[in-house]
C-alpha cells in the first residue's frame, strides 16, 4: 500500500484552493467600494459573500454560477459585482463556443440592467453611479468593457487550446504513421531473414544426410551449425514481433521493397563523402556478431543519421561516425556527431528518421538519445544489446 502525505495537496484540491482564492478576490473590490461608500452594506455584503461561495464552483457548473452571480447583481448595487461577473463569463467563455460565450456575455450584462430597469420602474433609490446612462458599470450599460474584456480572454484561452490541443492530435498522428512504418519495414526484414535462414538451414540439412555414412564429423558439424542458425532465426523472429504489436494487412504489399543484401558499413560512408560530406568512419572494439538483424540495424541507424545530416546541417566541417562493440558487454554503440548549422525552422522535418532509429534500438533493448551538442551541431547516440548483455 502507498502512502500518501496528505499536507501535500493534489492537483484537485491545489485547483479548489485557487478557486477559493479567486472568488474572494473577485469580491473584495465590491466590499471595499460598498464599506466606503456605506450604502446598502448589510444587504449588499451578503449578496457578495453569497456570490464568492457561488463562484467557488465555476468550474463544475460554469453556467449556473453566471446565471446565479447575474441574478445577484440585478439585486444588490451592480458596480460592486464587476469583477464577479468578469471571472464567471471568462469561465464560460473558455470552455464554449464563440457563440455560446456572447450568450455568456448577454446574461451577464442583461440580467443586471434587467434589474436596475426594474428598480427604477418601482422607484427603489438608487445610487449615482448605478443610473441607467453610464457606459461604464454592471447593471447600467450592454455594453460593459470590462466583462467584454473578461469574454474576449476566455475565447482566446479557448481558441488557443483548441488549436494545441489540433496539433497534439496532429503530431500523435504523425508518430503513429511512423512508427507503423517503421514496424513494415522491420516485419519486411524480419520477412528476409528467415528466408536467408532457412535457405541455409536446408543446405546444412542437405550436405548432412549426404555425408551421413561416408563422413560423420562433417555431418555432426553441419548439425550443429544448423542448430546455431535455427535458434539464431527464432530469436531474431522473436525480437521482432515483440516490436510489431499492432497486425498490418498491407504488409505483403512491401515485403518486396526490403533486403539484407546491403553493402558494408565503410561503402555507405563513401558514398555519403563522394556527396560532399565531410564524415569519417571510427570502428573501436570487437567485430559485431554474426546476426543479420544486428548487422541491418547498425546500417540502417547510421544510413539515416547521415542522411539527417546531408538535409539539415549546413556548413558541417566534420561528421564523425563512432561504432564501438563490446563483447565482453554485449553493447553496441552507434554515435553520430556533427558541427553543421540547422537550416532553418523546417529543418526538423516530421522527425520520422529517429523515431525510426528509436524504435530500433527499442527492439534491440537499447536506446537513442539524440539533441544539439556543444558548442554548436547536433548528436545521435544509439545502444543496441547482444543477446549476450539480455
Amino acid at each position: 500500500m502507498i502512502d500518501v502525505d496528505a499536507s501535500v495537496p493534489g492537483p484537485h484540491r491545489l485547483r479548489g484552493l485557487v478557486d477559493v482564492v479567486l472568488a474572494v478576490v473577485a469580491i473584495l473590490p465590491g466590499l471595499i467600494s460598498i464599506l466606503v461608500e456605506g450604502s446598502s452594506p448589510a444587504l449588499t455584503v451578503g449578496l457578495l459573500l453569497l456570490a464568492a461561495v457561488t463562484l467557488c464552483a465555476r468550474q463544475r457548473v460554469p453556467w449556473t454560477v453566471l446565471a446565479v452571480v447575474a441574478v445577484l447583481a440585478a439585486i444588490g448595487e451592480g458596480q460592486s459585482f464587476t469583477l464577479a461577473l468578469c471571472l464567471a463569463v471568462y469561465t464560460v467563455a473558455r470552455r464554449s463556443t464563440t457563440g455560446r460565450a456572447a450568450l455568456g456575455y448577454l446574461l451577464a450584462v442583461g440580467v443586471p440592467l434587467l434589474g436596475t430597469t426594474v428598480k427604477i420602474m418601482l422607484g427603489v433609490a438608487v445610487t449615482a453611479t448605478d443610473d441607467i446612462i453610464p457606459a461604464i458599470g454592471v447593471g447600467t450599460s450592454v455594453v460593459d468593457p470590462y466583462v467584454v474584456l473578461a469574454c474576449a480572454a476566455g475565447i482566446v484561452v479557448q481558441n488557443t487550446l483548441q488549436r494545441r490541443r489540433a496539433q497534439e492530435a496532429l503530431l500523435q498522428q504523425k508518430i503513429d504513421s511512423a512508427r507503423a512504418t517503421e514496424r513494415t519495414r522491420i516485419t519486411a526484414e524480419m520477412h528476409d531473414v528467415v528466408g536467408h535462414a532457412l535457405t541455409v538451414m536446408i543446405s546444412l540439412a542437405n550436405g548432412a544426410r549426404s555425408a551421413w555414412d561416408t563422413d560423420p564429423e562433417r555431418s555432426r558439424q553441419a548439425l550443429a551449425h544448423l542448430g546455431e542458425v535455427g535458434a539464431t532465426a527464432l530469436d531474431d523472429m522473436h525480437r521482432t514481433l515483440r516490436v510489431l504489436r499492432d497486425s498490418d494487412d498491407q504488409l505483403d504489399d512491401a515485403l518486396h521493397h526490403s533486403g539484407y543484401d546491403l553493402p558494408d558499413i565503410g561503402s555507405m560512408v563513401e558514398v555519403f563523402h563522394a556527396a560532399g560530406m565531410p564524415v569519417h568512419l571510427r570502428q573501436r572494439g570487437d567485430a559485431l556478431p554474426e546476426s543479420t538483424m544486428l548487422r541491418a540495424a547498425v546500417h540502417r541507424i547510421v544510413q539515416e543519421c547521415l542522411t539527417n545530416v546531408l538535409r539539415y546541417a549546413q556548413g558541417a566541417t566534420f561528421v564523425l561516425v563512432t561504432i564501438e562493440c563490446s563483447a565482453r558487454t554485449g553493447i553496441v554503440a552507434i554515435d553520430v556527431e556533427d558541427d553543421g548549422r540547422s537550416t532553418g525552422a523546417g529543418s526538423i522535418g516530421t522527425g520520422r528518421g529517429l523515431i525510426g532509429v528509436s524504435e530500433r534500438a527499442a527492439s534491440f533493448g537499447g536506446t537513442c538519445v539524440y539533441g544539439p551538442r556543444t558548442p554548436g551541431g547536433w548528436a545521435v547516440r544509439t545502444t543496441l544489446r547482444t543477446e549476450k548483455s539480455r
